[in-house]
């Protein structure tokens, strides 16, 4: 499983990223909304940029979806979820509305307002909603988080968790008690190290 692609930016398209990692240039298919953050880097900040990535096998090729942070990757799961809604319509609908008020306008059943949105229709906003109404949650936090741009440092083991059956809010809480039990330790250690530690620890945490 590719989790994610760390790289200096080549080129950036409509919904395309490129990003080079080493001697190596990988191809990400992105949201529109993603593009648009990737576009707007300049200098120094379109070095060693990170993107998180899923890998979709197809009968005669393999596609590699980039986002820009947990939320929006979460997102795009969940989204294929709904029948008739795969990937590139997933990422369509993500490109036309951010993840911040797709999450409101399911919590609060606005079917007029997700029927406006490229690539979907009532009948698919209705099933939208039957399907990821209480599931695709933003809390205050995540919209602080999503409105500067930047996830928390610990988006993906938290993700980690919540795919191993534990429940996101629980998982979050573990990891806040761990980061401010080992917080000098943790400073110490590179962010790939933080993370395993964080994981190991939260495991026995949550038993």
């Amino acid at each position: 499983m590719i989790n994610a692609i760390t790289g200096d930016i080549v080129i950036v398209k409509d919904q395309e990223v490129v990003l080079r990692a080493g001697s190596v240039e990988f191809s990400l298919i992105v949201s529109g909304q993603t593009a648009s953050k990737m576009a707007a880097f300049t200098g120094e900040r379109r070095e060693n940029v990170r993107l998180l990535a899923v890998l979709s096998h197809h009968e005669d090729s393999m596609l590699l979806y980039g986002f820009y942070d947990e939320w929006e990757r979460e997102a795009f799961t969940q989204l294929q979820s709904v029948g008739g809604i795969g990937p590139k319509q997933a990422l369509k609908i993500l490109s036309g509305i951010s993840v911040e008020n797709l999450a409101k306008a399911l919590d609060q059943s606005d079917v007029k307002f997700l029927s406006n949105v490229p690539g979907v229709g009532p009948k698919t906003a209705q099933k939208m909603i039957l399907q990821l109404r209480n599931k695709l949650v933003i809390d205050e936090e995540t919209e602080k988080q999503t409105r500067d741009g930047n996830a928390t440092p610990f988006s993906e083991v938290v993700a980690g968790l919540t795919e191993m059956g534990y429940e996101r809010r629980k998982a979050e809480d573990a990891i806040s008690r761990i980061v401010e039990q080992y917080k000098e330790k943790l400073e110490n250690l590179s962010q790939a190290d933080q993370e395993t530690f964080v994981f190991q620890h939260a495991i026995r945490y949550l038993g």
